[in-house]
């Protein structure tokens, strides 16, 4: 299959003149890349669907085929306020689902009384609003490998996971792990599928489909994409989608492209956590000059200052302060009479400047006075980031 290009006008992800490897044969005559057209033309059929969206739930069509391979959960959050569109695409998907459940709310006590499904089956949530115990519920069912215990049973609870809901959801820890996408209002008129060909669309792509699994379920478990120039958790998302599409570098190139956004999101808001905050206050004052030492209460000051000239609505005090610093690991003991505090001894220095790397911290990271700014740099010029 030949690269595709996800900004087609015409709405469809155009090949170019390049030759790339063909990929398997999931039946005579018809490779992987024709398999991943066959899906993308489907779906491509809603006109609420960029092409953006059209590929990325493609992708996750292989990877759900694959969950049992999957090493974090296979999951995708749809927003789609059409109350028309969003019922369309749910029928849409199942079609290209070798098995589905389509339930109209979660609730962790509803998902404890199912009964035994197979490990492939796609979950569709068709929850209108998100609220507090639906993405409770998610974040137990994100742990890949883990059980619950209730009533001297355990369960697991780890399944492909699509969730359609009018407004977005609002845990940005789930939602780093999803494959995001946008149902958009259509001024086009939706087409009008009758049950007689979906049924047949759904009975051909399905029987494809799991052909595809058993020609090629043996590749994907040997197989290792990774997408090293992305940030956790994208990479891993990358990766998962990736796996489930072995031996198409076309695809997995055309993948990059589509995830690099979404890549992009979850690092401006990592560099504006409270702990990236935390960390470059304490990196500033780890560069004054003659500075042995910070108390909890400067190091707030700082924070407080980053945030207010960066318009964020943030306002801590020391004993909040404390406690980051804690979890970042930078442990404070008291500064004699200037209250508690962290020392800038070279271990914590060193510290420092590693959190300040893994958060991209906004404050560059090249004073040229301060050797451990030019251990990150050697670092990051050492051949494949010296690892």
């Amino acid at each position: 299959m030949n690269p595709v290009s996800t900004d087609s006008s015409d709405g469809r992800a155009k090949r170019d003149k390049c030759s790339a490897p063909q990929g398997s044969i999931t039946r005579i005559g018809q490779t992987t890349g024709e398999l991943f057209d066959d899906i993308r033309d489907f779906l491509a059929q809603h006109p609420g669907l960029s092409m953006d969206a059209i590929l990325k739930l493609t992708y996750a069509v292989f990877a759900i085929l694959f969950a049992e391979c999957a090493e974090i959960w296979p999951f995708v959050s749809i927003v789609a306020p059409d109350a028309w569109g969003s019922t369309l695409l749910l029928r849409m998907i199942e079609c290209v689902s070798v098995g589905s459940l389509h339930l109209g709310e979660l609730t962790l006590s509803a998902l404890l009384t199912l009964p035994p499904i197979p490990q492939n089956t796609l979950l569709l949530i068709d929850q209108v609003s998100p609220n507090k115990e639906l993405e409770r519920t998610l974040r137990i069912m994100s742990r890949t490998g883990a059980r619950i215990l209730r009533n001297g049973k355990f369960y697991n609870l780890c399944f492909p996971t699509l969730v359609c809901t009018a407004e977005p959801l609002r845990d940005r820890w789930i939602l780093d792990q999803a494959v995001q996408i946008e149902l958009k209002p259509s001024l086009r008129p939706t087409p009008k599928f009758s049950p007689e060909s979906l049924n047949e669309s759904s009975r051909q792509l399905r029987g494809k489909l799991t052909r595809y699994y058993e020609l090629n379920i043996a590749k994907v478990r040997d197989s290792h994409f990774d997408a090293s120039e992305f940030s956790s958790p994208t990479r891993e998302i990358a990766a998962m989608l990736g796996n489930s599409l072995p031996d198409d570098p076309s695809l997995h190139r055309c993948l990059l492209k589509l995830l690099e956004p979404q890549d992009r999101d979850v690092r401006i808001r990592r560099t504006d956590s409270i702990a990236a905050v935390v960390t470059e206050a304490c990196l500033f004052l780890s560069h004054e000059s003659g500075r042995s030492q910070a108390r909890a209460g400067e190091i707030c000051d700082i924070v407080n200052g980053i945030s207010k000239g960066r318009d964020e609505n943030l306002e801590l005090d020391p004993r909040a302060v404390g406690n980051h610093l804690r979890a970042l690991g930078l442990f404070s003991e008291r500064l004699g009479r200037a209250g508690r505090g962290i020392r800038f001894s070279k271990q914590i220095r060193r510290k420092i400047h590693e959190l300040a790397e893994a958060y991209e911290v906004r404050t560059a990271l090249n004073n040229s006075l301060c050797e451990f700014c030019g251990e990150v740099r050697s670092h990051n010029n050492a051949p494949n980031g010296g690892k």
